[in-house]
């Protein structure tokens, strides 16, 4: 009895110490909200509209996600994470369906860094990531279409991650795989993240391929931000230049995209962000049927407030207005999120009430 005892005592020793060597996370993010928007493209023949709707993933979408480590000795781990979008208005999944936001595996050593296989984000939306300033780039009333473009997620990706002190250093390449033509349908990035405490500063590039055989198209991305804290005061700072050769009717080939902000902690509970934004639009594909034209530079603000009830759970009252395009510059950005902006119309509003839970 008692050698079976210290057999059981023995396995679950090591039982222990093999769940202390391993670890899974489930996460997750539950964000939702409803807005009223003002000079919206309404059904024909009818012009400008109001309309109120609910929508899901305000300051940052819906997902839910595994992520997990394990501990293989001398400092190294095996990582790996898995990502998926939901819409909380139907409990559906969105877009590809299945882990369509990430779904990664790699191994991190703090000495040398980490190497990741797989569907990730690209350099420039990592490394520029706090440097919106809504942080994280809030899905309402952020144009950060403008910063990260259409494919800020790529598949077959090779990316290596550094930390050198306090700084960042990143760099991918996505695996076109085309016979014949290497560089069909692949992408590149490099950037660096660097946090001295009050300031911080970051710049990055992002390069995509187009597919179409012997003329391969291209899209380029550079962006620079800064961050200044002083005290519960942030100032934020960027620009984007973005150049590309694309033949898609209806898209901003070359521009300069700039925003300032600033992030204010009242108090531990309240958070009050303002920014304002600025594109300048030197090339677009005219819409198909249409003449080549340069359309005028937009501009937005933005206002937002975050209620933290806890580290985990945030109320936000947030708008946005802006002159010359749909909210969020969505019309020039791939309409992301459906705005619009009526033919007889030059600006719009937006305001949100909504609520974020993270897990």
């Amino acid at each position: 009895m008692k050698t079976g005892l210290c057999v059981l005592f023995g396995l679950g020793l090591i039982s222990s110490e093999a769940n202390a060597q391993s670890s899974v996370t489930l996460f997750g993010v539950a964000d939702i909200y409803t807005e009223f928007l003002s000079n919206q493209q309404g059904v024909p023949g009818s012009g400008a509209a109001t309309s109120i709707r609910m929508a899901s993933g305000g300051k940052s979408g819906s997902r839910w996600g595994l992520k997990g480590t394990e501990d293989l000795g001398e400092g190294w781990q095996a990582v790996f994470k898995l990502e998926s979008d939901i819409d909380l208005n139907t409990g559906s999944g969105v877009g590809s369906g299945g882990f369509d936001r990430s779904a990664w595996v790699g191994l991190q050593n703090v000495q040398w860094g980490t190497l990741r296989l797989g569907r990730q984000y690209t350099t420039l939306f990592d490394i520029m990531e706090h440097y919106s300033p809504t942080v994280a780039y809030s899905t309402i009333y952020e144009p950060d279409g403008a910063i990260v473009g259409l494919n800020f997620r790529e598949n077959n990706v090779v990316k290596y991650l550094l930390q050198i002190g306090n700084l960042l250093l990143e760099s991918h390449y996505s695996v076109g795989g085309t016979a014949g033509a290497f560089q069909s349908g692949a992408g590149s990035g490099a950037g660096f993240d660097y946090n001295a405490g009050a300031l911080s500063f970051a710049a990055a590039y992002d390069d995509i391929n187009g597919t179409a055989p012997g003329a391969i198209s291209h899209f380029r991305r550079y962006a620079a931000s800064s961050v200044y804290t002083l005290a519960r005061l942030q100032l934020v700072a960027g620009v984007t230049a973005g150049n590309g050769n694309v033949s898609t009717p209806g898209v901003v080939t070359r521009y300069t995209f700039y925003w300032i902000g600033t992030r204010y902690q009242v108090s531990d509970a309240l958070q009050i962000i303002d920014a304002f934004y600025y594109e300048d639009i030197k090339a677009m594909n005219p819409a198909l049927g249409q003449p080549a034209t340069r359309p005028a530079n937009p501009q937005q603000v933005t206002l937002q407030l975050n209620y933290f009830l806890s580290k985990a759970t945030t109320l936000y009252l947030t708008s946005g207005y802006v002159r010359k395009a749909a909210l969020d510059f969505d019309n020039y950005n791939y309409n992301f999120l459906n705005y619009s902006l009526a033919a007889n119309r030059s600006s719009s509003l937006g305001i949100a009430l909504g609520m974020r839970k993270t897990f």
